[in-house]
């Protein structure tokens, strides 16, 4: 069996329990077989919500250690022509922070 062990730790598959040593979100798990000590992040996030009404950035907390984590979300209205000819590129404006996205024109 630990032949089988030692085979399986060099293919990276170690065994082992992931303990949770202290208030932060690292667990930590020591091989069974082999020794070697590993180490993962899982956060237990809240809900993205905006920062302020005008802008896009959105923040999270994770409820067990209090990190945060940010992203951008726009709410895009619909895509438009800029002018009225067959191949004008197109553009969509956000409907929080009034930014504008625009297409490349192609021609055919």
């Amino acid at each position: 069996m630990n032949v089988l062990r030692k085979l399986l730790c060099t293919i990276g598959l170690h065994t082992g329990q992931w303990s949770l040593p202290g208030v932060r979100c690292e667990s930590v798990r020591v091989c069974a077989a082999c020794g070697k000590t590993d180490e993962k992040v899982h956060h237990t996030w809240g809900d993205f919500t905006y920062v302020a009404a005008d802008r896009c950035e959105q923040a999270r907390r994770c409820q067990r250690c209090g990190t945060t984590d940010t992203r951008t979300e726009h709410d895009w209205g619909p895509w438009r022509y800029s002018n009225w000819e067959y191949n004008s590129p197109q553009f969509h404006r956000c409907r929080r922070c009034k930014a504008t996205e625009k297409t490349i024109a192609t021609m055919r």
